[in-house]
């Protein structure tokens, strides 16, 4: 009987794999219908902004779920229209620069692991990050101490802050103080994020990286002071034990080296309220006490990294996120909720 009952498991689970993988597949869809919808949105905004703009299309055989398609145009529109309006020069300004008339815009698609990459980059202007660190200011959105502390890649990405602009008056497109603040949160809320390069007179890219589905994740199941939570396994690079002694404390923020690097520690259990008050692992040891062991899961999308600490690591798990209601939608950290299927 024992050894019936396993058979009809192992089969279960074998017929449920190819339900899962199946349903998967209905949800795909080639980003190609999404890039031919773009391609007669940039004819229509450089007849408008009378800039001539060629528009170059790859990758759109490549796929994503359904409904990721679905929330990516607002973002991919806003970014091609602030290329239009704010990167590509006229023709006349072009032709002093010794660029061709006809201003350039790529749009490039391609699948990397559990990530789909999608860029934009067009050969204009570039961003100056001179002017976007003095029109922030001025708007009152950093000051002008914490300025002084950002690396030019904080800079350039405070485009993406709620009302800035660099337009002093409004037009059809652009100078509204809306755009580029939308794009991070909506690319946020398909767990997505965005990056920015730019070189003054070469050009701009904006990089999206999003998971290829929100439907079923593999997911990494984490323990922390008797919670259980499940981490992202496409947003986990790696994981390691470290002890308390390997943990230093720079600028009061929590970090280890790794491989040479500074990797910034986040406790789970402070995150989200789980330890008593002016508790701390760190502090308060023996010298002759045994080391306390913690673990370290490295995560990160893009060049972000940060390390998530853990009390222990239960293995991986593919999970069905569920939203939490309108009343828990704000809570910070997390996404949903799952039911997993053996706690």
């Amino acid at each position: 009987l024992k050894r019936s009952t396993a058979r009809t498991l192992r089969l279960l689970k074998r017929r449920l794999d190819e339900l899962q993988e199946g349903i998967l597949q209905v949800r795909m869809v080639p980003l190609e219908q999404l890039f031919d919808k773009l391609s007669r949105v940039v004819r229509k905004m450089s007849r408008e902004a009378k800039k001539p703009v060629e528009f170059f299309i790859s990758g759109g055989e490549t796929e994503l779920d359904k409904l990721i398609v679905e929330e990516l145009s607002d973002p991919l529109m806003h970014i091609i229209r602030n290329c239009i309006d704010h990167g590509i020069e006229s023709a006349d300004v072009r032709a002093k620069n010794n660029k061709r008339p006809e201003g350039m815009i790529a749009l490039r698609a391609l699948q990397k692991g559990n990530h789909v990459i999608i860029e934009i980059e067009d050969d204009g202007r570039g961003i100056s990050a001179d002017q976007v660190a003095e029109t922030a200011v001025e708007l009152g959105l950093v000051s002008a101490e914490r300025l002084s502390e950002m690396t030019h890649r904080e800079v350039l990405n405070l485009i993406f802050l709620p009302g800035f602009t660099t337009r002093k008056k409004a037009d059809a497109v652009s100078g509204r103080g809306v755009g580029m603040d939308v794009v991070k949160t909506n690319l946020a809320r398909l767990s997505g994020l965005v990056d920015i390069h730019s070189h003054s007179d070469l050009g701009t890219k904006f990089v999206l990286t999003l998971p290829i589905t929100l439907a079923i994740i593999r997911a990494l199941i984490v323990r922390t002071k008797n919670q259980l939570y499940a981490v992202p396994l496409n947003a986990v690079i790696e994981a390691l034990a470290v002890t308390a002694a390997q943990i230093k404390t720079i600028e009061k923020r929590e970090v280890i080296s790794l491989r040479g690097a500074t990797l910034p520690l986040l406790r789970l259990s402070q995150l989200f309220g789980l330890d008593p008050p002016n508790e701390t692992e760190t502090q308060d040891r023996e010298p002759n006490d045994e080391p306390h062991r913690f673990f370290v899961i490295v995560v990160g999308m893009a060049q972000h990294r940060v390390g998530l600490v853990v009390d222990e690591l239960r293995g991986q798990q593919d999970i069905v996120i569920k939203s939490l209601g309108k009343a828990l939608a704000k809570v910070p950290g997390i996404a949903g909720a799952t039911e997993l299927d053996d706690d």
